[in-house]
């Protein structure tokens, strides 16, 4: 006579177990389900010369919404620093955001952004006699 555990009862009992086992096997697994480092900001430096009546323009492109921040940090005068979303038609820069900018350590523009195509530009306020070499800094996500 057989036990208990016959050969029909270990057929039923082994599809269970394997599941389990493919079960737990997927539990505490130590890949990651996103990336292990963190995106960085973007920084970009622009550096160029501003000529009396003249700009200066730089395009970026942000891959996620954030907030852009401008610092003129070298320039041998004050010059018009904008911020703005470059034309598509005709070159140029549209600016949303200008201000009068010496430099500086601090920004002197900041703005929220959606991701996509911007400009910055450094232009002469009507002051210059002559050209006027600057660079500025671009912090972006």
């Amino acid at each position: 006579m057989k036990s208990g555990l016959g050969t029909r009862d270990s057929g039923f009992a082994r599809p269970i177990v394997l599941a389990a086992m493919l079960m737990a096997s997927g539990c505490g697994s130590d890949t990651p389900t996103s990336p292990s480092t963190p995106v960085a900001p973007g920084s970009e430096t622009f550096s160029s010369v501003v000529a009396p009546g003249g700009a200066s323009t730089r395009t970026f492109t942000l891959e996620k919404a954030g907030t852009i921040t401008v610092t003129m940090t070298t320039a041998g005068a004050t010059l018009g620093l904008g911020l703005g979303l470059p034309r598509v038609s005709g070159g140029g820069c549209r600016l949303s955001v200008a201000v009068n900018a010496a430099p500086g350590s601090t920004p002197q523009l900041t703005m929220p952004a959606d991701a996509g195509q911007y400009c910055v530009q450094v232009y002469d306020l009507g002051t210059l006699r002559d050209p006027v070499p600057f660079a500025v800094k671009i912090d972006h996500p």
